[in-house]
């Protein structure tokens, strides 16, 4: 019997790269946008903790310059936050960029592989009428000469 040898078993080791490649370019950038994201979160809270030592030190009645300082601590914090928020965006653009590559990635890696079974029903249908083929002969032969299938004693 033949074996079932797919022509474009090559192609479709090439899509399945292509497919792993992309989702590791996923992950990579979905990593980078958590951490850009972590880092905001935590330039926040540290504004946030700024803004109360801010109001504690105004209700202490501290000097003017321990005010401003405190004041432009808070603004270099804002500067820092906007930036993240921006980077943060460049990250989600890169994610989403990412992640329609990893989509075209798979649906021609799936389109491959529905030729591959496709091909391999055609070729089992093909094996079954040749083994079907051989059946109905040995049944044709054994029924035209049905003498030449006993044994004499």
């Amino acid at each position: 019997m033949a074996t079932f040898r797919f022509r474009a078993e090559a192609a479709l080791d090439l899509r399945k790269r292509e497919e792993r490649d992309a989702l590791i370019a996923r992950s990579q950038a979905e990593a980078r946008f958590r951490e850009v994201h972590e880092a905001l979160l935590a330039e926040q809270r540290r504004r946030e903790q700024a803004q109360r030592d801010l109001v504690h030190v105004e209700r202490q009645g501290s000097d003017v310059e321990t005010v401003l300082w405190h004041r432009n601590w808070i603004v270099r914090l804002a500067v820092n936050i906007d930036r993240l928020r921006r980077e943060l965006e460049e990250r989600a653009r890169e994610v989403k960029k990412a992640d329609g590559v990893w989509r075209e990635a798979r649906k021609r890696r799936m389109a491959l592989e529905r030729m591959r079974d496709l091909a391999l029903q055609r070729f089992r249908k093909d094996e079954l009428r040749q083994e079907m083929k051989s059946m109905d002969e040995l049944a044709r032969i054994r029924f035209a000469m049905p003498d030449s299938w006993r044994t004499e004693t």
